[in-house]
């Protein structure tokens, strides 16, 4: 009798391990660059992401606007998670922001990422002393100082907002 029951223990603990494997089977994991740059946009992320069809879980990286999106193989794809996205207003990879979408979006959110392009101080994605990933205001292509956490300039620099 006891080994009728540790042979029935047994058989059932394999069972559950073999669902586990063929679950993790199933899924996969993809990372998707996207033109996010502000908390705004991982709000927006938050907001939608985890509800995609067949997505079990997800991260964002905000300092890279990377998605990582782990998901299942048979509900999804990286291209349908990519059209989603572009859906909400954003670039995922290749497939661009829908435009209906994206003019939806906060004025933060449509900006782009460069920043000031570059600079020495700047490495490639603006000042980094504000969240809105926007440049220095004493580049042309900035939108503030970057000493000012809204990144709305201090009036210094002649293209400062």
């Amino acid at each position: 009798m006891k080994r009728l029951i540790v042979l029935a223990l047994v058989s059932l603990i394999t069972l559950g391990v073999s669902a586990q494997k063929a679950a993790s089977k199933n899924e996969q994991t993809v990372t998707i660059q996207t033109n996010g740059v502000c908390q705004k946009c991982a709000d927006k992320f938050k907001e939608n992401v985890p509800y995609f069809k067949g997505v079990k879980s997800y991260t964002y990286d905000q300092k890279t606007a990377k998605l990582t999106i782990t998901y299942d193989t048979k509900k999804t794809n990286p291209d349908q998670l990519r059209t989603e996205i572009s859906k909400l207003g954003y670039n995922a990879d290749n497939v661009k922001a829908d435009a209906a979408a994206r003019a939806k979006l906060p004025a933060c959110c449509r900006v782009e990422k460069s920043g000031c392009g570059g600079c020495a101080g700047h490495g490639n994605g603006g000042c980094g002393n504000h969240g809105n990933g926007q440049g220095c205001g004493n580049h042309g292509s900035g939108q503030g100082c970057g000493n000012h956490g809204n990144g709305q300039g201090c009036g210094n620099h002649s293209s400062s907002k």
